[in-house]
């Protein structure tokens, strides 16, 4: 019986956690990201991706050898943290890994508190995937970390910022490493308000601009016409709209997006009620702090006996029945002791 109870139960909220009809999986949820692009049945659409990112013409990337590496990192020590990444490719040229790359979806994190610290982490573990023992470190490949982000992290109102080593004067150090910062949000506005009047003759921005962008739709109509305004194969386009239906009638994957929707829903209602008790904590403490200043300032004022009790009113800016209660109670404080 209890069975049967906890049967019916899962299958209700099965029915909740339902696409509506025209509804799709946002690509920026981690599983579904990986579903699209990190899946070696369909490694055309992650080349498509890396061509547009690396700025290399599909056909000349395509040669390569492309392959999509464990995302965990088997490295570690006993007790070490591990790495977990999105997606791991690594590129080969003539047998040797001239490029890897590493693409991270980070939706609702802190940026400056969460992402730069644990990207400064992977970065020490990607070095070292692919070098083998004994082998010179002038082979050292190439290593660029993507970050899809759904918060602006400069202020010039780019989609796409680029970081690597540099001194103090702006002299780059190495290209070894470079972190490149798209923002998916912002990419999306560019689309809805007319890419083309944005980004001007770069055809690698804008085909990326509008890939950000649609990882960001929940609407079947709506990514298809953003698809298919990309530069690209036609043959890919439709492997992109597979890709998309079955990821979209994956049972499972369906509950676990709408789970984690719930989930960031309830932490950003939980964020708010936490912002605003501090601000309410914050207005008594301050209230609390002022108030006491203004008896201190109201009882000097008194002692120096230079002033009337309207007077002391005016300056505090407090009522005279309130001042005299204060000076009263200052009065008798002192007579008690």
């Amino acid at each position: 019986m209890i069975e049967e109870k906890e049967k019916t139960k899962n299958n209700m909220a099965a029915k909740k956690k339902r696409l509506k009809p025209g509804e799709i999986i946002r690509l920026s949820f981690d599983e579904a990201f990986k579903f699209m692009f990190g899946n070696n049945e369909h490694k055309r659409i992650l080349i498509m991706l890396l061509s547009k990112i690396l700025r290399v013409p599909y056909e000349k990337l395509a040669e390569s050898t492309i392959d999509i590496q464990n995302p965990y990192n088997s490295n570690s020590t006993l007790g070490e943290k591990k790495t977990e990444s999105d997606i791991v490719v690594t590129i080969k040229k003539d047998e040797k890994i001239n490029t890897k790359v590493m693409l991270e979806m980070n939706i609702n994190y802190d940026y400056y508190e969460t992402v730069i610290n644990r990207n400064t982490f992977y970065f020490s573990h990607m070095s070292a995937i692919g070098m083998i023992e004994g082998e010179t470190y002038k082979n050292l490949p190439v290593n660029i970390l993507v970050n899809f982000n759904n918060t602006s992290l400069n202020h010039r109102g780019l989609i796409l910022d680029e970081y690597m080593y540099r001194n103090i004067y702006g002299d780059i150090l190495t290209d070894k490493y470079k972190i490149l910062q798209i923002d998916i949000e912002k990419a999306y506005q560019l689309w809805y308000n007319n890419i083309e009047e944005r980004v001007d003759s770069d055809n690698y921005l804008r085909d990326l601009t509008l890939i950000a962008a649609s990882l960001t739709m929940t609407s079947e109509e709506e990514f298809k016409k953003c698809i298919s305004e990309v530069n690209m194969n036609p043959e890919i386009k439709s492997e992109i709209e597979k890709v998309l239906e079955d990821m979209c009638s994956n049972k499972d994957l369906v509950i676990k997006y709408f789970e984690k929707d719930e989930e960031m829903l309830l932490n950003g209602i939980k964020e708010e009620i936490e912002e605003r008790v501090t601000e309410r904590v914050t207005k008594e403490a301050t209230k609390e702090a002022t108030s006491k200043t203004k008896k201190e300032m109201i009882i000097n004022m008194y002692n120096q006996n230079k002033l009337s009790l309207k007077e002391i009113a005016d300056i505090s800016e407090l009522p005279s029945s309130e001042v005299e209660n204060i000076i009263n109670d200052y009065i008798k404080e002192k007579k008690s002791n």
